[in-house]
């Protein structure tokens, strides 16, 4: 070729770069537009309301939220508040509606929240680019935290969750970067630092886990300098008993039907039910999640084959077996599991299709649970106590077949050979 050909070339290359930038909404992929038109339409239906006040008073960010963030600006948190049970990263979340006095709590926290959605969602478009890699994990986040209404705007659990979220898409890219938000995560709601669990071994890992030791302990230290009685929610956290949307509260809701004789009480920021054995039962619950966190560690250590889904495979198996074994299952954590679900299903080589698409009937039954149920599960009604029961049994089911696919697809015996 030529030296007037390769200038030819080159020109004609630069000349597609240019008219290839991001900004050229014209030239962008019709789903890319159909997946940001279909975000646009289920947001405004949803946290629209919210953010313009139009949907009446929502406790958590019209009285409690607000109420932490007036004791956070005198510079102690609210050790003193049995509802209170957030690490200290927490309490920036609350606080950063008050950086917009102009607007009111409710609306600054539902745009603070929206603004969390966006992220995941451009994270997720921007993973799903490229060989081998999938836009169904964007549709999935789309379509799927809608299904819990408005709720994911007037809890905080969508900061975390874009924390966690970036976190594992930014493993194989950048592994200290994984590992500090993956600590800061930790700081704002703990279950983040179980991102690292699929870390690749070798180099990966020893930076991911140091940087994000780094992540919990210089904005820990940093946040004492500022703030009094920053880990007095570990008190109150470990005072929890059996909440009723739970694995073994369910169970107990059940027992009630027939007879068990239980009282269900609002203590520790949940209605928690309680009974004979219920201490028990709630101290086999803390057995059952060291077991679950034992069996991910054989897991690692057995592990063989590495994948560029495996790191968010593991993340999402991890964060059921978490959720499926705990004391307490609000609805709010469905926002965590749509967003790891929808992590692994922007890779093509994902072995959680199936427990990840399973989280859309998951989360309609959560739905149907809180708000729509909420009132007959309190009154032990049997039709609403059995809504909870089957998505307790569907959870529980996904947990086991996600458990299994996760040790299947890392596993060389597992893997087939390159065809052709």
């Amino acid at each position: 070729m030529s030296t007037i050909d390769r200038i030819r070339v080159g020109a004609r290359t630069a000349a597609r770069r240019r008219s290839s930038r991001w900004y050229h909404v014209d030239q962008w992929p019709p789903e890319v537009l159909a997946l940001l038109g279909a975000w646009v339409c289920t947001r405004l239906l949803y946290a629209a309301p919210i953010i313009a006040n139009m949907a009446g008073q929502q406790y958590d960010i019209g009285t409690l939220y607000p109420t932490w963030a007036a004791e956070l600006a005198q510079g102690h948190f609210p050790w003193h508040d049995d509802t209170w049970q957030y690490p200290p990263v927490a309490g920036l979340v609350f606080l950063a509606p008050r950086a917009l006095p102009f607007l009111s709590y409710q609306t600054a926290f539902g745009l603070f929240m929206l603004l969390c959605d966006a992220a995941i969602l451009a994270m997720l478009l921007v993973t799903a680019r490229g060989e081998g890699r999938s836009r169904l994990g964007v549709w999935l986040w789309v379509l799927g935290l809608p299904i819990l209404w408005g709720l994911p705007y007037v809890r905080f659990d969508l900061a975390v969750t874009a924390l966690a979220v970036g976190s594992v898409l930014l493993m194989r890219r950048s592994p200290a970067g994984s590992g500090v938000l993956a600590g800061l995560g930790a700081l704002v709601k703990a279950w983040p630092l179980m991102m690292l669990i699929g870390a690749p071994r070798g180099r990966s890992s020893r930076r991911s886990w140091f940087t994000a030791v780094l992540g919990c302990a210089v904005p820990a230290a940093v946040m004492g300098m500022f703030f009094t009685h920053e880990f007095g929610f570990l008190g109150e956290q470990g005072a929890r008993g059996i909440e009723i949307e739970s694995l073994p509260g369910s169970a107990l809701l059940v027992a009630h039907l027939f007879g068990y004789d239980s009282v269900i009480q609002y203590t520790y920021g949940s209605f928690q039910i309680s009974g004979a054995y219920s201490g028990q039962i709630a101290t086999a619950t803390l057995a059952l999640s060291a077991a679950g966190f034992l069996w991910l560690l054989w897991w690692r250590l057995r592990a063989r084959v590495w994948t560029p889904a495996t790191t968010a495979d593991a993340a999402f198996t991890s964060m059921l077996v978490f959720v499926t074994t705990s004391r307490v299952i609000s609805p709010q954590y469905f926002i965590w599991l749509l967003g790891l679900a929808a992590a692994c299903l922007v890779f093509r080589t994902t072995g959680q299709r199936v427990p990840a698409l399973a989280m859309l009937p998951l989360t309609v039954f959560t739905t149907l649970d809180y708000p729509v149920s909420w009132g007959q599960i309190l009154n032990g009604e049997p039709v609403a106590v059995m809504v909870v029961v089957v998505r307790n049994l569907g959870l529980l089911w996904v947990t086991v077949h996600s458990a299994r696919a996760l040790w299947r697809s890392t596993r060389p015996e597992q893997v087939l050979p390159a065809q052709g």
